[in-house]
């Protein structure tokens, strides 16, 4: 069986899009999601800002942000966003019914890496509700999160519950990106992050982007994977697949310096997607497909009603996998890209 294992990771990465996706998914509980066109009247941002005297005519968030913080000036008003956008993101809480995030972990392996550019806290709900499976993927936070702690005096990094593997003092609440134009990515919880993702992108032979839209604001972000995916050896062969909802012409245009040929797909819905047709076996049914030209019969993951059934259904995937020697780490307890780890 050996001859059908792809130990090359299947990489997914998640913006905003996805999150709304995914808790809109069996039905949301308690407040909703903002995206960043909705967050100045969904965090009651708008009475502060006036009182500011600044002008909120045809108001956009991202570059009024980036604005606010290039300026230096309005220094309280900046800090009161930022307070406000922590408190509100730390609150929300997935449903109990499987989400298109549980859907995610559980389809992808320990040798797969999710990297999203997310505040909130719903991947890692879904990863720890779904951490019995154990074999799940690595998880890399671009711009921080609310659910991650760091330890910046001992360069450690854990969930925001724990305390420092070294000193035994709680975590601090990670550093939140906000979206303005030059990003420095100096951080050093964020710039591991990145260096993790930009690994994995020059090994992977799968590329999932999903409900991102490399906003302008995300400009470093953007040339930071094109660079880490045109340096993969299998760049020429490996797949691109694009979730998201906006046309598809204006995708492809979006996306195109990363397309080899016509080695890409367009999906509204991420489970038409090659990952939620062929759930852990993505990267071996598309070599099998484009190497061997043997497709596989797809095995989509079904919906559920329950956490519970999700695994049971998983579960023999999971056993299968004990023959393959998989390279990835178990994370039992943490997905972080590196577990209670030191920073670069």
């Amino acid at each position: 069986m050996d001859k059908n294992v792809n130990l090359s990771p299947h990489v997914v990465i998640l913006g905003t899009g996805a999150s709304r996706a995914s808790y809109l998914h069996s039905g949301c509980v308690g407040k909703p999601i903002p995206l960043m066109k909705d967050i100045v009247d969904m965090l009651d941002l708008r009475s502060s800002i006036i009182e500011a005297g600044l002008d909120l005519k045809d108001i956009d968030f991202e570059a009024f942000y980036d604005e606010l913080a290039t300026s230096g000036q309005n220094l309280t008003l900046k800090k009161n966003i930022e307070d406000r956008v922590y408190d509100y993101f730390s609150q929300l809480h997935l449903p109990d019914k499987p989400t298109i995030y549980d859907y995610l972990i559980v389809s992808l392996r320990d040798k797969d890496l999710i990297a999203t550019f997310n505040w909130d806290p719903f991947l890692l709900q879904a990863y720890r509700r779904n951490r019995v499976l154990r074999r799940l993927p690595r998880i890399a936070f671009l711009h921080g999160n609310v659910s991650v702690g760091i330890c910046y005096k001992d360069k450690v990094s854990g969930l925001i519950e724990q305390v420092c593997s070294k000193c035994g003092q709680p975590l601090k609440p990670s550093r939140l990106l906000y979206p303005v134009k030059h990003k420095d990515y100096i951080d050093p919880f964020i710039k591991s992050e990145w260096e993790v993702l930009s690994q994995y992108l020059e090994q992977a032979y799968l590329l999932t982007i999903f409900g991102y839209s490399a906003p302008k604001t995300d400009i470093e972000a953007r040339r930071l994977m094109l660079e880490g995916w045109k340096k993969n050896p299998t760049f020429n062969l490996a797949q691109v697949n694009i979730v998201d909802t906006q046309p598809s012409n204006q995708l492809e245009d979006s996306w195109k310096d990363f397309f080899v040929r016509q080695h890409y797909g367009i999906q509204e819905n991420i489970f038409d997607s090659y990952l939620m047709r062929h759930p852990r076996r993505s990267c071996e049914a598309l070599a099998a497909a484009t190497l061997m030209l043997k497709p596989w019969r797809k095995n989509p993951i079904p919906q559920f009603e329950s956490i519970k059934e999700l695994h049971e259904w998983a579960l023999p995937l999971v056993e299968e996998e004990g023959f393959s020697g998989s390279k990835g780490e178990n994370f039992s307890d943490m997905p972080l890209s590196s577990k209670n780890h030191t920073l670069t």
